[in-house]
């Protein structure tokens, strides 16, 4: 099961790269209605699941800025104010780094580990073990935020990826 997840999480990953690989800084901002959720939106607020995602593995994720849940949280509201978000390159390099010590802790896992009930008795309807929780969190999550990245590219008018 470890080696599948694991395939699954770097497909998901890649598949969201590659929707962002192209664009310029100028780009990532952009926002062809009000409060749409641009790149530069979706890989903060990707890099923020992936930091909770590694602690909750037992590993030591980046310090993100105090104000990270605030600016790219559930919730928050995306805006084309170019300054108040990161580089391109800035969230690049911290997801990759953060994305491969998650798959190292996966890959660490046993299957019984998978089958554990989830630490956190509150959320424990929505997901039961921690097998729940990882593939809600590194493959749903992201493929639905890579699914409002791709349509947010097709109604600029950008090629599909």
């Amino acid at each position: 099961m470890n080696d599948a997840l694991v395939a699954t999480i770097q497909h998901t990953r890649n598949q969201t790269l590659k929707l962002v690989n192209d664009l310029s800084e100028a780009q990532m901002t952009r926002q062809p209605a009000p409060q749409t959720n641009h790149a530069a939106w979706v890989l903060g607020h990707l890099l923020g699941v992936d930091c909770g995602v590694l602690n909750f593995l037992g590993g030591q994720a980046p310090q993100l800025e105090p104000n990270w849940k605030e600016i790219y949280g559930g919730g928050s509201t995306p805006t084309a104010e170019a300054t108040r978000y990161k580089s391109k390159p800035f969230y690049l390099e911290r997801m990759a780094g953060v994305h491969a010590q998650i798959l190292a802790r996966i890959k660490a896992l046993q299957a019984e580990d998978l089958n554990k009930p989830h630490p956190d008795p509150n959320r424990r309807a929505r997901f039961p073990t921690l097998g729940h929780h990882l593939l809600f969190y590194c493959v749903w999550h992201e493929t639905y935020h890579a699914g409002q990245l791709s349509a947010w590219r097709r109604v600029q008018g950008w090629p599909a990826v």
